[in-house]
């Protein structure tokens, strides 16, 4: 669900007096006009934190520690979680640096910066239905992302003067229209043998029709504009149930063991990292190449090199993935059952002990080939769509799912992929993959589904999670598996 739409639904529930949570910041250090112990409540589910005039949460000019967008809070299920979103100034939570988004507990501490203000994020019991209707609209339009400001001006005021607008305009179209036709037959009856007159009552008449028509289309607009919004909404609704329902088949993946074999010795190592896995409706089993063959992807690493001079040579290179899904169920895969595009990487040579070897290094221009794919006789319920993959346009909407930074962030005795959502930053392909912007994954998330909705109105998988560098990321499409 985009943050507009999210913004715009929730704004809707509130107006109409459905009853929204809200939570309340209580200020602990002077900032601006807002002295210690002051405290505002937050009625939207997204807010962003800083100086910028957009965000909800504004501070003042002279907090030269808080960036223009610091941090925002935003919630999910019910749990309330706060995001860093500048890339200079740190964001604390209780005394510790955060590096990506994090739960909020009820008296959580929050410090924009090392010096900057310091707040306490009290969990609110009161709900937006026992707010006043005036307090309610100001408190919305107010916090509901200035950006959209003028979309929220015009929503508050086809709800509040929609059904009076449309009431007072059909009721004095109708007096006037009234009087007038009353008018024009009485001078008709006056004035019947001349037809000049005659004209003039005509047009008369038919710039009374021309009005009334007028007044109907204006109000057929604002129904329609109404409709679309709450059209949106569904939408929005609808794809978070078709995420929920393609959970069960996004793995965590546990690379569980190494073994090769060097100078005839045979050597192991275990617990060597997590990454992400999807099935596939056709019983594929896919994820990324660099969580499958992880040596082609670190040459900055000598033993990673080693291992990709033995593997090009045909020694023995091995590594056991276990994968789990939500619902319980687990695969286990040897590395080397994986298909894979080998030739799509480039060659290098590597020395070892005084001898050059021959290996295979992933390069700026060979991400496109970052995939691995095994035929399990299992089938998911995820569908690809590999032509649409090739063709997506700037501003479509991705949503990722994936086990980022792995058990860390799952719920304890349980395992639930994080949900996220991005933009596509070019139209079409470049070297080969899908360009992303506002970057919403991270490490653990490589090999996870990409999805998009298709021009059929379906959610369909258009990639996998790749890689990415600050806010911009890098999604291989499905149609360059093979």
């Amino acid at each position: 669900m985009s943050r507009a739409t999210q913004t715009i639904g929730a704004g809707f529930k509130a107006l109409g007096g459905a009853s929204m949570s809200a939570y309340t910041l209580e200020f602990l250090t002077q900032s601006g006009t807002r002295r210690p112990g002051t405290t505002e409540t937050i009625v939207v589910p997204h807010a962003e934190m800083g100086r910028d005039r957009t965000c909800a949460i504004r501070f003042d000019a002279s907090e030269k520690t808080v960036s223009r967008k610091h941090a925002s809070i935003s919630s999910e299920g019910g749990q309330y979680y706060i995001t860093p979103l500048s890339q200079t100034n740190q964001t604390f939570v209780n005394g510790a640096a955060i590096n990506g988004r994090v739960p909020l507990s009820n008296g959580s501490e929050i410090q924009l910066s090392s010096s900057g203000p310091r707040m306490r994020f009290l969990a609110s019991q009161t709900k937006t239905s026992t707010i006043r209707l005036t307090q309610r609209m100001q408190m919305f339009a107010s916090q509901s992302l200035r950006p959209y400001r003028r979309a929220v001006m015009t929503l508050s005021v086809v709800f509040v003067i929609a059904i009076g607008a449309m009431g007072y305009f059909l009721y004095q179209s109708s007096q006037e229209l009234g009087v007038a036709k009353k008018q024009i037959a009485q001078q008709m009856e006056e004035q019947l043998k001349n037809k000049e007159a005659q004209k003039v009552l005509n047009d008369n008449l038919a710039k009374v029709n021309k009005d009334l028509a007028a007044t109907a289309k204006k109000l057929a607009e604002e129904s329609e504009k109404n409709s679309e919004i709450l059209k949106q909404v569904e939408i929005s609704n609808n794809i978070k149930k078709m995420l929920d329902d393609y959970e069960n088949d996004v793995y965590y993946l546990h690379m569980s063991k190494l073994v090769y074999r060097f100078n005839g010795e045979v050597n192991s190592y275990s617990n060597l990292g997590s990454g992400t896995g999807f099935l596939l409706d056709d019983g594929r089993f896919v994820t990324a190449l660099h969580c499958v063959h992880p040596w082609y992807f670190n040459t900055s690493d000598d033993a990673y090199n080693i291992l990709n001079a033995l593997k090009t040579q045909g020694e023995v290179v091995e590594l056991t993935i276990v994968a789990t899904s939500p619902s319980g169920k687990q695969m286990t895969f040897s590395s080397n059952d994986f298909n894979y595009n080998e030739a799509g990487l480039e060659t290098n040579t590597y020395e070892i002990d005084g001898d050059e070897y021959l290996v295979r290094v992933n390069t700026d221009n060979t991400w496109k080939s970052d995939w691995a794919w095994i035929q399990t006789a299992h089938k998911g319920k995820i569908k690809s769509d590999a032509l649409f993959s090739k063709n997506m346009e700037a501003n479509d909407h991705i949503y990722v799912m994936g086990y980022t930074f792995g058990m860390s962030q799952q719920p304890e005795g349980g395992l639930k992929p994080l949900h996220s959502e991005m933009t596509v930053a070019q139209d079409g392909l470049t070297k080969g993959v899908v360009k992303v912007s506002g970057r919403s994954f991270d490490s653990g998330n490589s090999g996870g589904p990409a999805f998009a909705v298709n021009k059929n109105g379906e959610l369909v998988n258009i990639g996998i999670i790749s890689s990415g560098r600050q806010v911009v990321g890098q999604i291989v499409p499905i149609a360059n598996i093979r």
